[in-house]
C-alpha cells in the first residue's frame, strides 16, 4: 500500500534501525554481572530497575522472562513485537509501545522482518528461534545496538548500553493470507477481482468506458469472521493496487512475497485506507476504489509509481490480522 506522500518503504523507528558496521555477540554463559529487573505482565508496560552498583555488561546478554506457548520464530517471518526500552546510561526510560491514555490508544507493536539487516543485532539475536507469546529481557551494549556512533534521534550515546523488554505478539509467513472464497461481485461498474486467496495476487480488470465513481467505495468481497479493525491498530495485510486511469499494477505485497503492517485509521496511509479499512474485520478482502482526493491528490500525484494528480486508486486488500 502507498505511504502518505511516498511509495512503500522501511520506517526507520527505534526498535529496527542498525547504523552501518553493527555486530552482535550473544552469550549463552550466565551473566558476569547482575542483569536489571523487570516486572509487569505480558502484554503490559516493564518495570525495569537496574541493580545497583553493577557495571553493565559488555556482551549482548538474553533473559526469557516469560517462555511462550506459540510457534518459534523463523528468519523471514514478519514479527509483531511491543517493547519497553531503557538506556542503561544515566537510566532513562526511552519509550514504549504499550497502551496509553487509560487505553483509549491501543497497543502499537513493532513490525520487523526477522533476519533483515535493518533490524537491530540485539533483536535479531534475541527473538530467532522465541517463541510466540515470550517475554525477553535483553542488554545491548553498542556493538549490539546502535553502534559506536549511537543514535542522536533517540538520545542514545556511543558507549550507551540498553535494555530492552520484549513481548513477542504474533508471527507471520512472508505469504500470509486470509481463506475463503469470493462471492458474484454484481455491479458491472467497479473493478472485476479474480482470484481467491492463496492463488497469488488477484487480477483486477478496471470496466472498460466507465468514469471511476466520485465517493470512496469499500466493498467486502470475502467476509472474514474475526475482530473489528478499530483505528489506531496495527494490521498484518496483503494488497494489490491498481491505477483506474491506466490500468497498471503500481504495487502489490503478493507479487515482492511480503506481507505488509501498518497503523491504520492514525494518517500513516492515504485517507482512502484509513476510511475504508476501519470498521472492517480480520479475515475480509476489501476491494477500495479512492478518488483523488483521498489518495495522492492533495499531493500532486505520484510520479515514481506513474500516478497522475487525477487518478482514481484500486486496492484489493486481505485483512490478515489485527494487532
Amino acid at each position: 500500500m502507498l505511504r502518505q506522500a511516498r511509495l512503500l518503504s522501511g520506517v526507520t523507528v527505534l526498535a529496527a534501525v542498525c547504523a552501518a558496521g553493527c555486530s552482535s555477540s550473544g552469550s549463552s554463559t550466565p551473566p558476569s554481572s547482575p542483569l536489571p529487573q523487570v516486572t509487569g505482565a505480558v502484554g503490559q508496560r516493564a518495570e525495569i530497575t537496574l541493580p545497583a552498583g553493577a557495571t553493565a555488561p559488555t556482551k549482548l546478554e538474553t533473559h526469557v522472562l516469560v517462555q511462550g506457548s506459540g510457534a518459534a520464530l523463523a528468519s523471514g517471518e514478519l514479527v509483531a513485537v511491543d517493547y519497553t526500552v531503557m538506556n542503561w546510561t544515566g537510566a532513562k526510560m526511552l519509550g514504549d509501545t504499550y497502551s496509553k491514555d487509560g487505553g483509549k490508544t491501543p497497543n502499537q507493536p513493532q513490525v520487523v522482518t526477522l533476519g533483515s539487516g535493518s533490524l537491530l543485532p540485539a533483536w535479531n539475536s534475541a527473538l530467532n528461534g522465541a517463541r510466540v507469546g515470550s517475554r525477553i529481557e535483553v542488554v545491548a551494549p553498542p556493538s549490539a545496538a546502535f553502534g559506536s556512533q549511537g543514535s542522536t534521534q533517540y538520545g542514545v550515546g556511543p558507549t550507551d548500553v540498553l535494555v530492552f523488554v520484549l513481548d513477542v505478539d504474533g508471527a507471520y509467513q512472508p505469504t500470509a493470507d486470509i481463506t475463503g472464497k469470493q462471492g458474484v461481485q454484481s455491479d458491472p461498474s467497479l473493478p472485476k477481482v479474480t482470484g481467491d486467496p492463496g492463488s497469488g495476487s488477484p487480477t483486477v480488470t478496471i470496466p472498460v468506458g466507465v468514469k471511476p465513481p466520485a465517493n470512496l467505495v469499500a466493498d467486502t468481497l470475502i467476509h472474514g469472521t474475526g475482530e473489528t479493525v478499530a483505528a489506531g491498530k496495527t494490521l498484518i495485510l496483503q494488497y494489490t493496487g491498481v491505477d483506474w486511469n491506466t490500468g497498471t499494477t503500481f504495487d502489490s505485497s503478493f507479487t515482492r512475497g511480503q506481507a505488509f503492517s501498518t497503523v491504520i485509521g492514525a494518517g500513516k496511509v492515504i485517507a482512502g485506507w484509513d476510511t475504508g479499512l476501519v470498521g472492517k474485520h480480520v479475515g475480509d478482502r476489501v476491494l477500495l476504489v479512492i478518488p483523488p482526493a483521498q489518495g495522492y491528490g492533495p499531493a500532486g500525484g505520484q510520479k515514481s509509481a506513474g500516478i497522475g494528480p487525477d487518478d482514481t486508486l484500486v486496492f484489493v486488500v486481505d485483512i490478515v490480522d489485527a494487532i
